[in-house]
Order: structure tokens, then sequence, then C-alpha cells
């Protein structure tokens, strides 16, 4: 196809298309499946179906090369992703324009984050948020999952970001809980180990369990890690407080680790070599949690909401 219908272009540019049309058939280019897509929309894949068919309907052209196990953009659909992702932008910011007009927010949020996520999710979900909303005030503090679960249980805490929190104590404390994303574990070694230079991701059945140094307990990426590895408390040679202590002894050869893919990706050393787990691939559960009974402050919504808005971009960077 060497050109575009006039037809798809005079939509484009009279804006004829729904907007949640335009979110679907982004998440389908992104996902590359119906079903992955669907699943991540929240409707049913023959509802997302009929969505694009009517959007392709509407334009006048195929946007997408249907195989039986993923999809490929046509012409059509590589043009009007670009345009789509830009009128959703638009779209985002003209709410959010309305919504902060319409209120002024001030109060404080109190944030608490685990230390393995505090220093690299944190920052990212609030940048900016001080230049749009400059009366409110935020306290972050850094503690372990079942602290944080705990104080914002008795109202200590206004907002918690946690990983693999137990269905328990969601249920006890009665908190609202919602994924944020998934993020690989990944065994971080010595650059000198033999399993440093292994192609390819490492057997669960060949991590050198007898050289694992743990976090402290308490530490959810302990356990995380004594499950992983299948580890006693009572077999760990080393263990440290802090995963930049952890990281540190790593460089100097002094054992291996589990850590987070965000870890691994905001400390780069020659010294260490980070690689794939299979067989199988373990991760962690990033959520966000907050009191299912209490009316939500302005200032509480606001930090949702502008979290909410950055998501997109940190997805793309996970």
């Amino acid at each position: 196809m060497i050109g575009y219908s006039y037809r798809s272009i005079a939509l484009l540019s009279c804006y004829l298309m729904e907007l949640r049309q335009l979110r679907y058939f982004c998440t389908v280019a992104e996902k590359g499946n119906f079903t992955r897509a669907a699943k991540a929309c929240n409707v049913s894949q023959p509802s997302l179906s009929q969505q694009i068919i009517g959007l392709e309907n509407e334009l006048g052209e195929p946007l997408f090369i249907r195989h039986p196990r993923r999809i490929e953009l046509t012409e059509a659909g590589e043009m009007l992703l670009t345009h789509a992702r830009n009128m959703l932008r638009e779209a985002e910011a003209a709410e959010l324009a309305f919504r902060r007009r319409t209120t002024n927010v001030e109060g404080t949020v109190k944030i608490g984050a685990i230390p393995t996520i505090a220093p690299y999710l944190v920052p990212s979900l609030l940048s900016g948020f001080a230049e749009h909303f400059p009366s409110v005030r935020i306290i972050i503090r850094e503690d372990t999952t079942s602290a944080q679960v705990e104080l914002l249980g008795k109202s200590e805490l206004d907002l918690a970001i946690v990983s693999d929190i137990t269905t328990a104590d969601r249920k006890r404390w009665s908190l609202h809980f919602r994924e944020i994303f998934r993020e690989r574990l990944l065994l971080a070694l010595p650059s000198s180990h033999e399993l440093a230079t292994r192609s390819g991701a490492i057997p669960l059945a060949e991590l050198p369990r007898d050289e694992i140094i743990l976090l402290t307990e308490g530490h959810c990426l302990s356990e995380q890690t004594m499950k992983v590895c299948r580890l006693e408390r009572s077999n760990e040679k080393l263990e440290c407080g802090q995963i930049e202590t952890l990281l540190a002894m790593i460089e100097e050869g002094m054992g291996v680790g589990i850590v987070p893919e965000m870890t691994a990706r905001n400390h780069p050393s020659p010294r260490i070599t980070y690689q794939a787990i299979c067989d199988p691939e373990p991760a962690r559960v990033i959520a966000l949690l907050r009191r299912k009974s209490e009316n939500l402050s302005t200032a509480v919504r606001a930090v949702l909401n502008y979290s909410r808005e950055q998501m997109p971009s940190i997805h793309r960077a996970i």
C-alpha cells in the first residue's frame, strides 16, 4: 500500500474515533496479542476485537495483520499508533488540567515504601508532583512490608508500596490492593564467578545456594530469596541489613545474591554480573496499598491520580 485513503486522514484530523477505541488499539499494538490486550484492558476479547474492527471500518483500512498467535501493524496501523498516542496524551493532559483547576489541593501525605523499591520507584512516581501541587507535603517512610502494613492499618500511613503482601494481611487490616507491576528476580554474581560467563538463564536447580547472602529477617526480599532458593534461615553464611551492603559484598567476591531487576538496572558494576533465572523464572509483585474504609483526602487522591498518570512511562522503563 503506497498511501493512505483520504477518508483515513479526514477521520484522524476530525478526531472522530472514540478515545476508548484508541486506548484499545494502542494496547493491542503494545501487547502484540488480542488476548493479552483484552486482559490488560479488563474487557472480554470479543468486545475488544469488535472495537478494533469498528475502528478499522471507520478508517476504511485494516490496522493489523492477524497471525494465529500474534499480530503485526499494517502501514496504516503504524501511522495511527503515533497519532493515537499523542491524542491520548493530550486528552489525559486536558483532563488533568481541568481537575487541577477546580481543586485547591493541600495537606500532608505519608507514603511507606520498602527499601528495595523506595529509591528507584518513588522518585519516578512523584517526579514533578511538587510543581503541580506545591501545597501538598510528602513524607516517605522506608520500612519492611510487615511494618508498612501495620502502620497503614493503624492509619499512621496513607499509602504503602510493598512487595508480595499476603492475603491474610490484606483481610486483617482491610486494605485495598492494586498491583503496579511484576518484576523479575535476578542472580547477582561476582564477575569472576564461574556462572557469570554462562549464556542464557541459570536453571533454579543450579543456583549456588551455599553462597547466597541474605538480607536480615523481616525484609520481604529475604523471604523471597529463601523461597526461590529453598533455604532455611539457619542455612545462610552471611546476612546484612541493606541491599547496598549486599551488592558491596558481592563485588568483593564474598558470595552471591538474589536481587530485583530494578536494583540491577540502577547498580551497574563491572564487578557484578546479573543473570536471569529459569525453571521457573522468579518474580515479585509490586503493589500499592491503602485502607478500604477511609475517605481519601484531596491530597491523597492527588498523589494517587498523579502516580497513575506516571505509570505508563515507568512501565516502559521497567
